[in-house]
């Protein structure tokens, strides 16, 4: 493709990407000041139709990129749009915070994509099976209530406040803690056996009902997961662009998003891709998704996959915008999870 036909097509790409209209040569004549006529611009526009690239919609319309267009546009003509200062600001805001449940992590990742990029977010937090324990933490709250953090691997978080009518001192948790800690670190949770918990029951120094509650809460940490977890945030934004004022469209989107086993299938299919993935209308494999696209990248714990993460929306979105902030949303939330 020469260098005009690139020009035109990303003028196309971008004026429909901000209208939602099908473009016409007067327009690209008047707001682009490419240098050209209306009329070489009618004609190259012309060609870009007969290549697959452009299509009208109407007879009577201008044009719009067709789903061939919009993946020349991304791979070629794209100019990489990073997350602003200001969005970074708000990701380590709302990431930053206190370590906590991992599904707790990703709801909150999922929920500022959708909100800076006006579309569907989605994740899928995976399923963990053999869970070793490594790490018990108790804090109190006050007389009565004592917080419970329970680290496993691969990096899963539980928290879980415990009500008690005894008052503990730090220094007493501190033991209870660091007594469960040598006893269990390392352990499955097949290797519980009824021997190991007879043994922390005879020697702890713990009451009765504080150990069985915490002995319960490392059970369930532990405790495997066959299903992998979808979390999806922002259906109204999408809902809002024009696309969907076709309500068997939108009934069509709404159904894969309840089923959910689809979606999460799909999204565990990239979760071993590197970089940002753009799958773009009829490249979607799912008949619900031939008119939208799929931007999505992994995050990562310790070097290891853990998940997806990505934006649906329409196949006119903003890309630049789209693919940076789900790149900088994966990096943020592998960089928590170093921590973990």
């Amino acid at each position: 493709m020469n260098e005009r036909k690139k020009c035109i097509l990303r003028a196309v790409t971008d004026d429909y990407i901000d209208t939602a209209e099908p473009v016409g040569s007067r327009t690209i004549a008047r707001r682009y000041k490419l240098g050209i006529s209306s009329a070489t611009i009618r004609n190259e526009m012309a060609d870009l139709e007969e290549s697959g690239y452009l299509y009208q919609p109407h007879t009577s319309a201008g044009r719009v990129p067709s789903d061939k267009g919009y993946r020349y546009y991304v791979d070629v003509l794209l100019d990489p749009e990073e997350a602003t200062e200001e969005d970074n600001k708000l990701i380590q805001q709302i990431l930053g915070q206190q370590k906590e449940a991992m599904e707790k992590l990703v709801r909150r990742a999922t929920k500022v994509l959708a909100e800076l990029t006006d579309y569907i977010s989605v994740a899928v937090i995976p399923e963990h099976r053999n869970a070793t324990f490594r790490h018990l933490q108790l804090v109190s709250l006050d007389p009565n209530n004592i917080l419970a953090v329970v680290v496993v691997d691969p990096g899963i978080v539980e928290n879980k406040v415990i009500f008690t009518t005894k008052p503990f001192l730090p220094a007493e948790l501190e033991r209870i803690s660091s007594h469960l800690n040598n006893k269990l670190r390392g352990l499955k949770v097949e290797e519980l056996s009824g021997t190991i918990l007879a043994e922390i029951r005879d020697s702890s120094p713990i009451t009765k009902d504080l150990l069985e509650c915490l002995l319960e809460i490392i059970d369930e940490s532990l405790a495997d997961t066959d299903e992998e977890k979808l979390i999806c945030d922002g259906v109204l934004h999408l809902l809002e662009q024009p696309e969907f004022h076709d309500i068997d469209r939108t009934k069509l989107l709404l159904g894969m998003i309840e089923k959910r086993n689809n979606l999460v299938n799909l999204l565990s299919g990239l979760t071993y891709s590197s970089g940002v993935k753009v799958s773009i209308g009829e490249e979607n494999l799912r008949p619900e998704l031939k008119e939208l696209s799929l931007v999505t990248a992994t995050y990562y714990l310790g070097g290891q996959t853990m998940g997806t993460i990505g934006v649906i929306g329409p196949t006119r979105m903003s890309y630049g915008r789209a693919i940076g902030l789900v790149e900088e949303i994966a990096h943020a939330l592998t960089d928590v999870l170093k921590s973990y």
